[in-house]
């Protein structure tokens, strides 16, 4: 946020900047310092560099936020939530902020639908920084069409037998726990008939088939097409009720397309610091950039954008605050759809300013540029939230007091 945030109360302003502390002087540091991040650019991660980033992050509570203290989360605010990862694209990278995420929506869906064994045997671990996690959402053929993901599990006894594909996973390799959704009943683009499964990461029958190196950007998690051959998932590691998880996955994903959105803002607004520091200290023609319009505009364009983007979220956020995780669907679309699109915008810009050195690996800028870019279709694409936007949009904006049927023939009397 440039501006003042008159959204957040004066605690939530200390949290933020707590958790921006935290980072900077315990967890960025040593292993996991500038070097580090450069290292995940390069896909020169390993297992334990990931392991080490969520032991420090559970250990300063940043890990399922929203998730109460009993099951080790840190009993805070989808708000609070929603800063922390912001602070984390800012402070690491999106890399980072995306494996802290997924403990944020899977925490809490594990949380509200869980079993008591669910809750103690990965839960509580999960946010104790003991596990790293992968989502296994996106398939071959099936991407936000979740009704119709191809991966199938039927019941054996008391095991589950889970077959098919996915592809894109972050983490896959490193993850101790893959959050899995499968179809275990009904037909393809049934809502009904889907289920959420705990894996193990050692289960017997998954593989990784190909890593996916050769990014544009979002570097350094591994991310890999993985395959469930005759994978035996024990029955009690389903999320809630078999066969009724896609209100699970939906309301989650109101969570997720929040944290997304935020911790690519979090991101555009370093760039943006550095394309300030770097035009005021560059002269052209005896003056800074800065002093040139065509360079001032275009940064003061994206300080009021990143502003109105992160109102937006926060805004949001309140809403699953107030009415809980299947609310806020239009507003979270909106944080989303806007957020994402800015947040690609204005890393672009600051490398536009700061011209050719902002290519080089000098300044980080273009990372973020690349980074960011994942963003406008990680956890649903911006086409998709515009269609959510306007479905709901057109329901609110609905005035039963039209008539419709002058449309066309307002001759004969005006339809408002």
């Amino acid at each position: 946020m440039i501006g003042d945030d008159p959204l957040l109360t004066d605690e939530e302003s200390a949290y933020l900047a707590e958790t921006r502390r935290a980072l900077d002087e315990e967890v960025f540091v040593g292993r996991l310092d500038r070097e580090h991040v450069r290292a995940l650019d390069r896909n020169e991660e390993s297992a334990e560099d990931w392991r080490e980033y969520m032991r420090r992050m559970g250990e300063r509570d940043l890990l399922g936020i929203s998730v109460p203290e009993a099951y080790n989360g840190a009993g805070g605010t989808f708000t609070e939530t929603a800063l922390a990862e912001g602070a984390i694209g800012n402070r690491g990278s999106i890399v980072h902020a995306c494996q802290a995420s997924l403990t944020q929506h899977i925490g809490r869906t594990m949380y509200e639908h869980g079993s008591e064994h669910v809750r103690e045997t990965y839960l509580k671990p999960m946010l104790a920084g003991e596990f790293v996690v992968a989502q296994a959402f996106t398939e071959p053929a099936s991407g936000t069409d979740i009704a119709h993901l191809g991966t199938r599990a039927e019941r054996e006894g008391d095991h589950w037998v889970v077959d098919g594909e996915k592809r894109f996973i972050d983490f896959a390799p490193y993850a101790d726990v893959l959050f899995v959704p499968v179809r275990t009943g009904g037909e393809a683009g049934d809502r009904e008939g889907l289920s959420i499964l705990v894996v193990d990461g050692d289960t017997e029958g998954f593989e990784v088939l190909e890593r996916h190196a050769d990014w544009h950007g979002f570097r350094g998690t591994g991310a890999s097409w993985i395959r469930f051959d005759d994978a035996h998932v024990p029955v009690e590691n389903t999320i809630g009720e078999a066969g009724s998880a896609w209100s699970y996955i939906t309301n989650e994903l109101n969570l997720e397309h929040l944290t997304i959105s935020r911790y690519c803002l979090g991101a555009a607004e370093r760039a943006l610091a550095f394309a300030a520091n770097y035009t005021e200290a560059r002269e052209v023609n005896g003056r800074p950039l800065s002093r040139y319009q065509g360079v001032s505009h275009q940064l003061s364009e994206c300080a009021t954008r990143l502003d109105a983007a992160y109102l937006l979220n926060t805004r949001a956020a309140r809403i699953l605050d107030r009415d809980g995780m299947a609310a806020g669907r239009m507003e979270g679309a909106m944080a989303k759809q806007f957020g994402n699109e800015v947040a690609h915008a204005v890393a672009d810009t600051a490398m536009q300013v700061m011209g050719g050195v902002a290519t080089t690996a000098k300044y980080p800028v273009e990372r973020i540029q690349r980074d960011v870019r994942a963003g406008r279709y990680m956890g649903g694409a911006t086409e998709v939230m515009k269609a959510i936007v306007q479905h709901d949009a057109y329901d609110r904006l609905r005035d039963e007091d039209f008539d419709g049927s002058l449309v066309g023939r307002e001759h004969e009397g005006l339809p408002w």
